[in-house]
């Protein structure tokens, strides 16, 4: 979006300009005979000691994250569209939601230029609310897709550092990470609680099961051994509850709840032992979850 001047005091590396210029680029090779125009490709090979490239189009690359966030800087800007102004962060997070579930739906139906679609409609909420963010001083995309870098890296060492995972146990090793990242948060921390009580139940006990901490279930008369009889049964499930004038949906966000402070309580006590919950054994994660029942 600047005009930008390369010093050639090397051979320059092609295959990076070429992410940022088009091939029929209009180039200026700069010597002490003057300006001549050249193209991308015979700038390698220019005895100039210069090449002025001259600013892009900002919306030339549109496989680019940048084009997408000028694009949402462009239409949040006073010339430009008026509904995208008059939106803030609370007005658009239906839209952010819907874009979510849309995306899912896309994937479960196995259409790929769908989800390719329903992906860009996503990126396009995260770019949008990075540009709100940004008018307010707050970041931008830069800095999201910075963070997101920086801790992708961070929470894979075996990966990155070549560290070995640590006691052979990689999902341990992850949430031990991420609960040093989020001090003061626990195992069950990140886990968004606007979810469908169904999706965080899953998310709930997917988080504590890391740390080998299964409470005891209720024992069912039958066997739940294939995803459409599991399916029928918790059709049925919520058949009960509605007849007994029970919202399935309250009973087990509710449930979620105490579930949540069960797990705060079991941490406690390992903190008051000195213990980090990754050092309980199964059969001792079971005892203390007993010993914490109210």
């Amino acid at each position: 979006m600047r005009a930008v001047v390369l010093v050639l005091d090397a051979k320059p590396d092609l295959a990076v300009l070429r992410k940022h210029y088009a091939p029929d680029h209009p180039l200026i090779a700069v010597d002490a005979s003057g300006e001549r125009p050249v193209t991308l490709e015979s700038a390698g090979a220019s005895q100039a000691r210069f090449v002025v490239f001259p600013p892009v189009d900002p919306y030339v690359d549109l496989a680019s994250v940048a084009a997408i966030s000028r694009i949402a800087e462009r239409l949040r800007a006073p010339d430009g569209c008026p509904w995208d102004r008059e939106q803030t962060h609370a007005s658009l997070r239906p839209h952010l939601l819907e874009e979510a579930y849309e995306a899912l739906e896309a994937l479960d139906s196995g259409d790929l230029e769908r989800l390719r679609d329903e992906l860009g409609d996503l990126l396009f909420q995260v770019a949008i609310h990075a540009q709100l963010a940004h008018e307010e001083g707050a970041f931008d995309i830069a800095d999201v897709a910075r963070r997101l870098g920086e801790k992708l890296i961070r929470r894979h060492p075996h990966v990155f550092e070549g560290v070995p995972i640590e006691g052979g146990d990689l999902l341990a090793q992850w949430e031990r990470i991420k609960r040093e990242e989020r001090a003061g948060e626990g195992v069950l921390g990140g886990v968004p609680k606007d979810l469908p009580a169904l999706f965080a139940a899953e998310r709930l006990q997917e988080r504590a099961a890391r740390v080998r901490m299964v409470p005891p279930r209720i024992d069912l008369p039958v066997d739940v051994d294939d995803p459409e009889f599991l399916g029928e049964l918790l059709f049925d499930l919520v058949g009960v509850a509605r007849e007994q004038g029970f919202d399935a949906e309250t009973a087990l966000r509710e449930a979620n709840e105490r579930f949540m402070k069960h797990v705060a309580r079991v941490e406690t006590r390992a903190r008051t032992d000195g213990r980090a919950l990754e050092s309980y054994s199964a059969d001792e994660m079971r005892a203390l979850w007993d010993e914490t029942t109210q």
